[in-house]
């Protein structure tokens, strides 16, 4: 068989594949749907009790980590609160204790540096026990020149946003799987599937992030670690960094959708952490509309999405010149 006659096998056996995947989308679709429906209906995904569980926090001296520690708190989770700014991390221990009859500890580390949160997994296995919920939520937002970043600024996003959740992969992963339970939730954002200007590097991280955890659960699927669930959270904006909510009322986001306390994203977490939910989208129309933009082609998905900010975001480019 020539190489030509070859090649044209290929391409029609892909063909068909195409056409057939196509045909029965509508059916999958339906199954998907139902299947959601009949889960709730019979409380197939009921909360799992974390109850004594060790959970280990990243970023939690502040803001949606410090939120996500208390909420994990009030489940009855003992909480390790890492940061790398060990007085905010120690303020989260004492609100943690001052309310609810957990254990807590403050840490230092840098996630950024493996060798860290391998002697972070020592202290807290002695401190506190075995961790089995991990929550990476540390993350670095803005740069200091969002037009014109500093390679090091950039440097810093990636490692944070990003290369951390392999070291917290390799340090905390193992022992979850030798006990065949665990929860590794990621804090992504909605930056990850719609990119703004000026944003690559943080939208590029968050993406990374999310199709990282797409990839470690097939991992624990083939591997049979059903009891290891993996949760990526994708928020939109939200009122824990005055940055943010400054550039949020510069750009006009604010006027479509109001900002998320992290109050109220951090108990969406824990609920939907402990049902075995494997992503959220927050506010929840954004996963409808995130689905709807995918269905066209990406010069048009780039007009929807500055549709409403255009004009704003070349003011601001203007004003930063």
């Amino acid at each position: 068989m020539s190489e030509v006659v070859r090649s044209t096998l290929v391409k029609l056996q892909a063909l068909i594949a195409l056409i057939g995947l196509a045909a029965i989308t509508p059916l999958l679709i339906l199954v998907a749907l139902l299947g959601r429906l009949i889960a709730k209906l019979c409380c197939c995904s009921a909360p799992k009790s974390i109850a004594g569980e060790v959970a280990v926090v990243t970023g939690a001296g502040h803001g949606l980590g410090r939120a996500i520690s208390l909420e994990l708190a009030r489940k009855g989770c003992h909480i390790a609160v890492v940061d790398i700014n060990v007085s905010g991390a120690e303020d989260t221990v004492k609100q943690i204790q001052d309310i609810y009859k957990v254990r807590a500890k403050a840490y230092k580390a840098n996630v950024t540096n493996y060798g860290d949160l391998v002697e972070l997994n020592s202290k807290v296995v002695e401190d506190l026990g075995p961790v089995t919920v991990l929550v990476n939520n540390a993350g670095v937002m803005m740069h200091r020149n969002m037009f014109n970043p500093d390679p090091v600024d950039v440097q810093l996003m990636i490692n944070v946003n990003l290369s951390s959740h392999f070291w917290t992969k390799l340090v905390f992963l193992p022992k979850m799987k030798e006990l065949r339970k665990g929860f590794i939730v990621t804090i992504s954002s909605l930056a990850g599937v719609f990119p703004l200007p000026y944003s690559a590097t943080y939208s590029t991280t968050k993406s990374g992030a999310l199709t990282h955890m797409r990839a470690l659960r097939m991992e624990l699927a083939l591997e049979n670690q059903k009891d290891i669930h993996v949760t990526t959270v994708l928020p939109s904006f939200l009122r824990t960094n005055t940055d943010v909510t400054q550039l949020t009322h510069t750009i006009g986001f604010g006027d479509l959708y109001p900002l998320l306390t992290g109050e109220e994203v951090a108990q969406r977490i824990v609920d939907g952490m402990v049902r075995g939910e494997a992503e959220i989208s927050l506010p929840r129309m954004a996963a409808i509309l995130y689905r709807l933009i995918l269905i066209f082609p990406a010069e048009w998905q780039d007009r929807i999405i500055l549709l409403s900010s255009r004009n704003k975001f070349k003011k601001l480019r203007e004003e930063h010149s």
